[in-house]
C-alpha cells in the first residue's frame, strides 16, 4: 500500500512540474511576442539565431501607422532568399484594407497581421514575396490563416518590377531592407541597429549619383548565408 502511495504522489509531482513548464513556456512565448517592446539593435549572434528579436523598421511614433516591426532573431535561408516575419498593429486605414479582403470575417481593431515573406538581397534592391499570413486577435487567438505557393509569388513580384521598369529600386529605410540590413551586419560580425545610415546620394541623372547609389546599396548586401 505504502509503494501505491508513492507511485501516486510521484506521477502527481510529475505532473505539477509539467505544468509549471508548460506555464513558464507560455509566459516566454507571450514576451517574445511583437507585443512586447521591440529591441533597437541586435548582435550578429542574435540575428538569425532563433530566438525573436522583434524591430520597429519605423522608430517615429508620428508614423506608428505604417510602422511593421521586423523579427532579425528568427531569419533563416531558403535558397537564395531570407524568410522573415513582419508585423503590423491593425488600425484605421489598413485595418479597413484587410478587412476588405477578408469579407466574411469580423477583425479587431488593433488585431495584429504577422505575414511571413521570403527577401531575395541583391546588388540593385531587395525583391520580396509572401508564403504565408496569419491575422491575430487582440486576445491572441489566431482568426485568420493564408498560405501562399512560393514560387508563384515570386514570379508576381517580379512582372511587377518589370512594370515599373525604369524607376530605381534600390534599398530605403523599409521592412525588406531592415531584413538585408540585419544579415549583412550578422556576415561582417557587427552588431545592427535600425535606420541605417542615410543615402546622401544627390537625386540627378548623373554617373556620380549612380556610382554613389551603388555604393550605398552594397552595404546590404550580405556576403554570407544564414
Amino acid at each position: 500500500m505504502a509503494a501505491s502511495n508513492g507511485v501516486t504522489e510521484g506521477s502527481a509531482m510529475t505532473t505539477w512540474i509539467g505544468v509549471c513548464l508548460t506555464g513558464l513556456v507560455f509566459a516566454f512565448s507571450i514576451s517574445q511576442s511583437p507585443r512586447a517592446e521591440p529591441a533597437a539593435s541586435a548582435p550578429p549572434a542574435a540575428i538569425g539565431g532563433g530566438a525573436p528579436v522583434w524591430i520597429d523598421s519605423v522608430s517615429d511614433p508620428a508614423f506608428a501607422l505604417i510602422n511593421a516591426r521586423v523579427d532579425v532573431g528568427t531569419l533563416r535561408q531558403v535558397g537564395d532568399a531570407i524568410e522573415a516575419e513582419f508585423s503590423w498593429t491593425l488600425k484605421y486605414g489598413m485595418l479597413r484594407d484587410v478587412q476588405a479582403d477578408r469579407p466574411g470575417l469580423t477583425i479587431p481593431e488593433g488585431s495584429r497581421l504577422i505575414e511571413r515573406q521570403r527577401i531575395v538581397c541583391r546588388p540593385d534592391g531587395p525583391l520580396g514575396y509572401r508564403v504565408e499570413t496569419t491575422l491575430v486577435a487582440p486576445d491572441g487567438n489566431r482568426i485568420d490563416r493564408r498560405a501562399f505557393e512560393p514560387d508563384r509569388e515570386r514570379r508576381k513580384s517580379e512582372d511587377q518590377e518589370v512594370r515599373r521598369s525604369g524607376s530605381r529600386l534600390g534599398y530605403h529605410p523599409d521592412p525588406p531592407s531592415l531584413v538585408c540590413w540585419a544579415v549583412a551586419r550578422k556576415c561582417d560580425d557587427e552588431p545592427m541597429s535600425w535606420p541605417p545610415p542615410p543615402n546622401h546620394t544627390p537625386l540627378e541623372n548623373s554617373e556620380r549619383a549612380t556610382r554613389m547609389n551603388a555604393e550605398y546599396d552594397r552595404m546590404f548586401v550580405p556576403r554570407c548565408t544564414l
